[in-house]
């Protein structure tokens, strides 16, 4: 990273390649936004649209997106960390390479996204929403909370349910071949399936 930017309000048309912001507000931008290389640090966004923005090797720590629209966005490469993202849309996605890492990402919505390499780390994600996901090279939830996260017309394979919890999910019978559980959560598995265990 380049520069730091610290305490500025500022457009975010401004915002320069490979130069770092902590502390700053940003104000509307109605341009398509691209960021490249750039690291955001407890930055305030007064932007609530994010559509069709491209985000490459950025790194977003401390910052709230709530509820914000990211439908339709291009992820590659960059990291959220302890971030606020409740409610936030990021249907008609593609991530590549993505880590979101201590977040507060509940009713969250991935569907129809497309997910490459992705992982989600200490990460609350209570009733998200991954349907019709596109997973290619592993998607790999650790340590995350997953109670009423809907996967439903989601194919599975690839997907690391193994180090997170639930009690709860919603997926197809027909598309959970290859994905990866715990031991542990093979009754809670089976009971999403109507199979039932009998000591």
């Amino acid at each position: 990273m380049g520069y730091l930017i610290k305490k500025q309000k500022m457009s975010l048309d401004a915002v320069v390649s490979g130069e770092s912001y902590e502390k700053c507000t940003f104000l509307y931008s109605s341009e398509p936004l691209r960021f490249d290389g750039v690291s955001f640090s407890s930055c305030i966004f007064q932007q609530e649209d994010f559509s069709h923005s491209d985000w490459s090797n950025c790194i977003l720590n401390n910052c709230q997106f709530l509820n914000n629209n990211f439908t339709n966005s291009l992820f590659f490469q960059t990291k959220f960390n302890k971030c606020q993202l409740l409610g936030a849309d990021f249907s008609n996605n593609t991530w590549k390479k993505v880590n979101v890492i201590d977040c507060k990402a509940d009713y969250c919505n991935f569907s129809v996204s497309k997910l490459v390499g992705c992982s989600f780390t200490d990460t609350s994600l209570l009733e998200a929403y991954f349907q019709e996901l596109s997973v290619r090279q592993k998607l790999i939830y650790t340590n995350c909370q997953m109670d009423g996260v809907d996967f439903l017309g989601t194919l599975m394979k690839g997907v690391d349910l193994s180090r997170s919890y639930f009690e709860d999910l919603r997926v197809a019978p027909n598309l959970v071949k290859g994905c990866i559980i715990a031991s542990v959560q093979a009754p809670i598995f089976a009971n999403l399936l109507g199979v039932q265990i009998k000591d």
